[in-house]
């Protein structure tokens, strides 16, 4: 069976309410917990609506709320206990969560409260920047605005990539099937270079 058939069949043995209920679950727990990935995510629900082309809009506003709802709960969950989720990233093993929240943190810093739209639009920093902002005195009505207009075109744009780029990506998957295994082998090396360096420049800074 080719992997395209394979996955539509996948498809076609869950509802669209179900499919959509875990799109808005996913992306919640992406912007309350930082996890999981919101471009995967988004562009799976992407594949999905095009299995049915009027779950488009559907697919692009479920995911957009289900993320801001997650938002918003960090948000005040950072705001109300911000002493103790300071402690928890001073003392916490999640270094890499730690890195990204200091850059959140610098962001936030130097460019404002506009950093919250333009952090919504880079990787991993686009969910950590929540907690910057309600350390902060950012009203939660422009946290809202800001975190909704790029929660929005960011949803827009990865669904986007599921729905119209998705069953042809399959396709190509598929036949180069050699191609596309080296191309996953090298984003894991990618990957795990990435860590290492991380880890070896931290540990170099903790030394100085």
């Amino acid at each position: 069976m080719a992997m395209s058939e394979f996955v539509f069949m996948i498809f076609d043995s869950i509802s669209w309410p179900t499919a959509l209920t875990i799109g808005f679950l996913l992306l919640f727990l992406n912007g309350a917990i930082l996890t999981p990935s919101s471009e995967l995510s988004l562009a799976v629900v992407g594949l999905y609506a095009s299995t049915q082309a009027w779950l488009y809009f559907p697919a692009v506003f479920v995911t957009t709320s289900g993320n801001m709802i997650g938002f918003v709960l960090l948000f005040l969950i950072s705001r109300r206990y911000s002493d103790v989720i300071t402690d928890f990233l001073k003392s916490s093993r999640f270094h890499y969560i730690k890195h990204m929240n200091r850059k959140a943190i610098n962001g936030f810093q130097k460019h404002g409260h506009l950093y919250v739209l333009y952090g919504r639009y880079i990787p991993n920093v686009r969910s950590v920047i929540t907690i910057p902002a309600g350390f902060s005195d950012m009203p939660l009505s422009r946290f809202v605005i800001y975190s909704a207009f790029g929660s929005l075109s960011w949803s827009l744009f990865w669904v986007s990539v599921g729905f119209f780029l998705g069953p042809h990506l399959l396709i190509i998957i598929e036949t180069h099937k050699l191609f596309a295994a080296a191309l996953l082998l090298l984003i894991i090396a990618a990957v795990f270079v990435h860590r290492h360096l991380f880890l070896r420049n931290r540990s170099n800074q903790a030394a100085t």
